[in-house]
């Protein structure tokens, strides 16, 4: 009965009906009951036909028009059909559809999210490239470490963003090989710094990821390393000379020597400085092992730095005059209060005067100053000694190194006392730094916060 509401059949009957209702109408003409009957009956079949081809295409339009906003991303939107019928089915399975989708798409972002805060949070440096080597992906720790931004590494190859052949070398290995390779890479671009890369070959590829890249910054670790060995070379070097200096007085002494009182004198004097040098070192040590470990006790309170200064003052003045040297304060008595403690910030400038003194010339010149420095103090300790090296004064606050080792040993230093400083300025929320000149003097500072 489909041709009953075929478009061309309805409007082909419904002229046909026209004319004759338009005939009876307009000439009276008088057609038989049947007749009248079925041509009634036909029009009415029809509108019928029409009003429901009318309501069903409105209902079917509704639904088209919220299937292309779902096409579109648009997933908010419902479709409601007040009928029983098959496009009422339709319409619940696409709203169906479209809450299932929007929950999978909820899910994925906010898998994706856990992923982003990951991978930003992450200390390791991530790198994602493609079948071509491209960066598709890299989170901020790699940003960070190959001095570029996200935006301009996207899409570039990753020799243009790392500016290193071993790493691309490295992760085109493992791609090629579907394996995870590692080395261990020397970066020097912008500055120094060793690597640990692990390049990892995605066997079952998903759309353009071909690779990942996860490295590890080991530069510090290394460094760690280096000061560990050193530390551990320069204790043992520091206790076994006075130790042998020690012992061979002793197997001298021994051997007959004791019978001649002056020369005994003189090894026991000589041994009494070894040991005393030992016990400054093993201070020293004891004295740094607690600032590095917290396990040293500090005292903040308001401190006058002219004050403490001149007490400093009174231990030094032996040592200033046994060299001649002028020791000027150009302390002002209108700077402010540091917030330190007292005794810590005594053994501060204790051992930068006593570099001062030791290191500088007979007749020489100490001046203590001090200048506020945006809420800090800085407090400065110049000399006029020999001075130190270009090359050396980066690692003058390093432990036992000297720029000068035999004349450090010999003014009995232990190669500590800047270390101390160092440690104990910055235990106060203060930094150290040093100038020098050759031949001129040098300049020993810190910095302390103010009250």
């Amino acid at each position: 009965m489909k041709w009953l509401i075929h478009p061309n059949f309805r409007k082909s009957v419904l002229a046909l009906i026209a004319v004759f209702l338009l005939l009876i109408l307009v000439t009276g003409f008088a057609l038989p009951s049947g007749v009248l009957g079925f041509l009634y009956g036909a029009g009415l079949v029809i509108l019928i036909s029409l009003l429901a081809r009318r309501q069903t295409s409105g209902r079917i339009q509704k639904v088209t028009q919220v299937a292309e906003k779902y096409a579109r991303g648009d997933l908010s939107e419902k479709i409601f059909i007040d009928s029983k019928d098959e496009l009422h089915h339709l319409a619940d399975a696409l709203n169906r559809m479209a809450s299932s989708l929007q929950d999978r798409i909820l899910e994925m972002e906010g898998e994706k999210t856990k992923v982003s805060a990951i991978l930003e949070s992450m200390a390791e440096g991530v790198i994602a490239v493609g079948k071509q080597n491209e960066v598709l992906l890299m989170n901020p720790s790699a940003e960070k470490t190959f001095d570029t931004r996200i935006k301009d590494a996207i899409g570039k190859s990753l020799l243009e963003v790392t500016h290193n052949r071993q790493i691309d070398d490295l992760m085109t290995g493992a791609v090629q090989a579907q394996s995870v390779q590692t080395a261990e890479i020397i970066w020097n671009h912008p500055e120094r710094k060793i690597l640990k890369a692990h390049a990892i070959g995605i066997s079952k590829r998903q759309k353009d990821l071909a690779g990942i890249l996860v490295f590890y910054d080991m530069t510090e670790l290394r460094k760690l390393e280096d000061l560990r060995r050193d530390f551990v070379a320069n204790v043992s070097h520091e206790l076994r000379t006075p130790l042998t200096s020690i012992k061979g007085f002793i197997e001298t002494l021994l051997g007959g020597a004791h019978q001649d009182t002056r020369q005994s004198e003189s090894f026991l004097k000589m041994m009494e400085e070894d040991a005393a040098r030992l016990n400054r070192l093993i201070d020293d040590l004891l004295e740094l092992s607690k600032i590095e470990s917290k396990e040293a006790v500090f005292r903040s309170e308001p401190v006058d730095l002219a004050e403490e200064a001149g007490k400093v003052l009174v231990l030094c003045r032996g040592q200033l005059e046994k060299k001649r040297i002028d020791f000027e304060s150009r302390l002002s008595k209108t700077l402010p209060k540091v917030r330190a403690d007292k005794d810590k910030l005594q053994q501060v400038l204790i051992n930068l005067m006593d570099n001062a003194v030791k290191f500088n010339k007979d007749g020489g010149r100490v001046i203590l100053d001090a200048k506020p420095e945006n809420g800090y103090l800085r407090i400065s300790v110049e000399d006029t000694g020999t001075g130190i090296p270009e090359r050396a004064v980066p690692r003058v606050f390093e432990r036992f190194y000297r720029v000068d080792k035999a004349r450090s040993r010999q003014l009995g230093g232990t190669g500590l006392g800047l270390s101390i400083v160092k440690h104990l300025v910055e235990a106060h929320g203060g930094q150290v730094a040093c100038e020098s000149k050759v031949g001129q003097g040098s300049v020993f500072s810190f910095t302390l916060p103010t009250v």
